[in-house]
């Protein structure tokens, strides 16, 4: 095995494609596919299956290509050392997650424990099809997604197909939310129904449409007006301007809010006859967390 195979193999990786990481590399397409086909040989597993339009990761694969990204880091750091540049190669970790305040807040605690390094964070904000690929194609190192518990069978079998294992956090429910700019705010034993002449406003319509379709769903959330938005500064405009209501969750035991800071101010409004909703974490199956992405689920769990 020599160490430019470890270099094409994580660039094929990235690219999810044979002839960008050949372009990438400098290397004509068949010198590339020579040398990983050498390289699989040797292993004795193939790392990586074509496919008319790319690749993809085996799960033999999945397991090699975690090592070769650990060597190919120890290696830039050894050749700093050789250029006496004492620096070390940035301390990474790269989330990907539906947009949760208090899941930002844990995220920004991690980075400040380690803020006298160099450090290179990434988060993604998406719906949960979304994190589930990027945790299946290595783009994120956790993901964070919210699952209603009577789809939960239709999850489980998601999972298997990506090879993504997916791990309990809490539970909670989903509630209707308003700002304290709406006209209802202050009324007392308000109830979703008093809001229903009210726009519905919701980020990501992929999570919409899988968590709030069901005819329970239709009847207890029957807005005639639907706004979807994809972002959640889109989120607050709306709702401070036209006086819209959102449906979020809330997680049991927890002062969960929609904001991180004290800049708006809401109020949670019950929704009978819902289904609980499970939160939790995922990463690939049978790969191990790095040592940043354990600290940071132990944040979130703790």
């Amino acid at each position: 095995m020599k160490l430019e195979q470890i270099t094409y193999a994580l660039e094929i990786a990235q690219c999810w494609s044979m002839s960008k990481a050949s372009k990438n590399l400098f290397l004509t397409q068949p010198n590339l596919s020579s040398s990983i086909k050498n390289l699989e040989d040797e292993l004795g597993f193939k790392i990586f299956e074509r496919l008319p339009r790319g690749v993809v990761v085996t799960s033999q694969g999945a397991e090699f290509l975690k090592y070769a990204e650990s060597i190919y880091k120890n290696i830039e750091n050894i050749n700093l050392i050789g250029k006496g540049d004492r620096s070390l190669a940035p301390v990474s970790f790269s989330l990907s997650t539906q947009s949760f305040s208090f899941i930002m807040d844990k995220f920004l605690k991690l980075h400040s424990n380690y803020k006298d390094y160099v450090t290179n964070f990434k988060i993604n904000h998406s719906h949960y099809f979304e994190v589930l690929d990027d945790v299946s194609r290595k783009n994120a190192d956790v993901g964070i997604i919210s699952i209603s518990n009577e789809h939960m069978d239709l999850w489980e079998k998601l999972f298997k197909s990506k090879n993504v294992e997916f791990n309990f956090i809490t539970c909670g429910q989903l509630h209707g939310y308003i700002l304290d700019t709406h006209p209802l705010y202050n009324k007392d034993n308000l109830s979703i129904k008093d809001l229903l002449d009210y726009p519905l406003v919701t980020c990501n319509q992929d999570d919409y449409n899988a968590l709030y379709s069901t005819e329970i769903y239709k009847n207890e959330l029957s807005f005639k007006n639907h706004i979807f938005v994809s972002d959640y500064g889109a989120l607050t405009y709306t709702m401070e301007s036209i006086n819209a209501v959102t449906i979020i969750l809330k997680l049991d035991n927890s002062c969960t809010k929609l904001f991180s800071d004290d800049s708006h101010k809401g109020k949670y409004i019950k929704i009978d006859n819902l289904p609980k909703i499970t939160l939790g974490w995922i990463k690939l199956k049978n790969s191990n967390l790095s040592t940043l992405a354990s600290e940071f689920i132990d944040l979130i769990t703790d």
